[in-house]
């Protein structure tokens, strides 16, 4: 039975509502913790015990600003709360809470793993994907067997090992672990070889060497997944808790999502506070992903799955 023009046009209009009711309701489900996060970063401390599922603060909402101009009984009608400086959390995080010191160290941390995993990265996926020796497909499908192992598994043999080397409570510590990664060797080595061979043939017909193709004809064609993967590394880096954790002590040497425990207590936290610090440290990873989302996908989509 054959269906009418009109009919399939509705049946596509009903798909595409569908679809972006579907969009819009995991938008809403994934962008609400952050609003959540934001809206609380401005409230006080007895605001937020008061009334902790409000996204937007009392001295932002208009009908406790009225009801506080009539005189009425307001969430706003408390000693101290009309005067509460609006950036005061954020303030007291920076002078009190060191989150400036935080965020440094996080800093530091994350762009040390990304340039250093970059480079290994890129050297071990270009000799996987263009170099021929004995073992080659061994060693691949070893490096790839890492992935599948959990983090927790490694966290007590890696921390051996920093301890050996003197370098628990130090920067080298931190880092160290996170300087080559398997997923990044698999993502550029399925890149690399996407990359025609005539190109390569080209470069060495003109006097490049190994190092030469990969710094004159490779790089420059891998500037989306290189971008991509550094977004990636950094996320990883700057998110990094348990390690930073576990090989630290000295709280000079924190990373903010580390940092972020102090200002909490066994019996109390200091919710608003922590919020302010918190909506601090996403705002480099937004920024980063605001800069790089053009990148992103074409990065992933051209690294392709295509098999060795």
């Amino acid at each position: 039975m054959s269906h009418s023009p009109l009919t399939g046009r509705l049946r596509r209009q009903w798909s595409t509502l569908a679809a972006l009711i579907i969009m819009t309701a995991g938008a809403v489900i994934m962008v609400y913790p952050y609003a959540f996060m934001l809206g609380s970063s401005f409230k006080t401390r007895k605001e937020f015990a008061e009334d902790k599922k409000s996204i937007i603060p009392p001295r932002f909402q208009i009908e406790q600003r009225l009801k506080h101009a009539r005189g009425e009984p307001s969430a706003l009608d408390w000693s101290g709360a009309k005067d509460w400086p609006l950036m005061k959390n954020y303030a007291d995080a920076l002078t009190f809470g060191r989150v400036d010191v935080f965020l440094f160290n996080s800093l530091i941390y994350a762009v040390a793993i990304t340039l250093v995993q970059l480079t290994v990265n890129m050297l071990a996926a270009y000799a996987f994907a263009r170099m021929n020796f004995r073992g080659r497909g061994f060693l691949f499908a070893v490096v790839l067997t890492t992935m599948m192992l959990p983090s927790a598994v490694l966290l007590v043999p890696q921390f051996l090992v920093i301890r050996q080397l003197g370098l628990v409570d130090s920067f080298a510590g931190v880092v160290l672990p996170g300087f080559a990664g398997a997923f990044g060797i698999f993502l550029l080595r399925q890149f690399f070889m996407n990359i025609p061979r005539s190109l390569e043939d080209a470069a060495r017909l003109d006097g490049c060497g190994r190092l030469g193709v990969l710094w004159h004809v490779i790089l420059p064609l891998s500037k989306p997944v290189l971008i991509t993967l550094g977004l990636f590394t950094f996320m990883g880096a700057w998110n990094s808790f348990i390690w930073p954790l576990v090989v630290l002590s000295d709280q000079s040497y924190y990373p903010l999502t580390v940092g972020l425990s102090l200002f909490q207590t066994e019996s109390s936290a200091d919710w608003p506070r922590i919020f302010a610090a918190s909506v601090m440290g996403s705002l480099p990873l937004i920024m980063l992903f605001l800069l790089a989302q053009r990148y992103l996908v074409r990065g992933i989509s051209l690294s392709g799955l295509k098999g060795a």
